[in-house]
């Protein structure tokens, strides 16, 4: 007997609206569009095991939109497009299963059971099939995208949440958002390791920095990294390369020789001004481009 493979519809969700950080799947109709405000949202970010999820309160401002599905469209198949989506956008998906935990994460707040006009609103959170998470790092703000799919009586629907958050603060290295930082993005900028102008010579205020970074990469013997040097484009450009690079090996070296960090996890780098963050027209611009990365290979 022949098998029937049946391919789920891709479609792109950011050819829709670029103001839009998650749009709805396209085609849908929005039955409510609840825009709270600055508030808490439960989110699953992970597992702590395989029978346990990872769920954190993150706090921003929250945005819940009730949506029915193009007629045809399964809760699966809304729920890899948001999948693939997040993925293009340069985010990072979170979870994506059936997991219980997860979906009573989504409905924590009491979103639902709160208007009683509309049979497949109110029959939703007993009827979800899947649930997905993801998050999309920008310069300005992080953005949590949270959603949950399933149907009632045959009616495909789903909700799609969205988090407004301040992204971790830069210059305030700690494990958690080292961990987060590389993590979700793959690098982490650090502000808080400092040289005078022109030197390579990391001066004793950088101490705690350094100490927490080891700590972390200590903790991680198993994974390797870039340590990558930047700078503004004030000066020369190949002495802002060849000053980026030094400042990069004598991080480096710190890690090695006062915290025994494996020397074989780590490779020093430097690009000069090559990578801004900001502009170089003034000077909080040039602050921001003067940095060490972590980078995870």
């Amino acid at each position: 007997m022949a098998t029937t493979l049946i391919a789920l519809t891709s479609v792109n969700l950011f050819a829709q609206k670029k103001t839009d950080i998650a749009p709805i799947y396209p085609g849908s109709s929005v039955w409510s569009d609840d825009k709270i405000g600055y508030g808490e949202f439960y989110v699953c970010t992970g597992k702590i095991s395989d029978d346990t999820a990872k769920i954190e309160r993150i706090e921003g401002y929250v945005r819940i939109r009730f949506c029915y599905a193009p007629a045809g469209r399964s809760p699966l198949e809304i729920i890899k497009n948001y999948e693939e989506a997040i993925s293009k956008k340069g985010g990072t998906v979170l979870n994506s299963s059936k997991s219980g935990e997860c979906k009573s994460a989504f409905l924590k707040k009491g979103h639902f059971g709160r208007r009683m006009d509309k049979w497949e609103y109110v029959r939703f959170p007993h009827n979800i099939h899947y649930y997905f998470s993801g998050k999309i790092p920008t310069d300005t703000v992080d953005y949590y995208v949270n959603v949950i799919a399933g149907s009632v009586d045959g009616t495909v629907i789903y909700s799609l949440a969205t988090i407004k958050t301040k992204p971790m603060d830069k210059g305030m290295v700690s494990l958690d958002n080292l961990d987060d930082g590389l993590l979700i993005k793959g690098h982490i900028a650090v502000y808080d390791i400092y040289f005078d102008t022109g030197k390579s010579e990391i001066k004793g205020k950088s101490a705690d920095a350094i100490k927490t970074i080891a700590e972390y990469l200590n903790a991680h013997s198993d994974k390797q990294y870039l340590i990558v040097g930047h700078t503004d484009n004030v000066g020369d450009f190949e002495a802002n390369i060849k000053l980026s690079t030094e400042r990069a090996n004598a991080v480096v070296n710190e890690l090695i020789v006062k915290y025994s960090v494996n020397k074989e996890q780590l490779k020093p780098y430097g690009v000069g001004s090559t990578s801004p963050v900001a502009s170089n027209s003034e000077d909080k611009g040039k602050a921001k481009n003067r940095r060490v990365e972590i980078v995870e290979q």
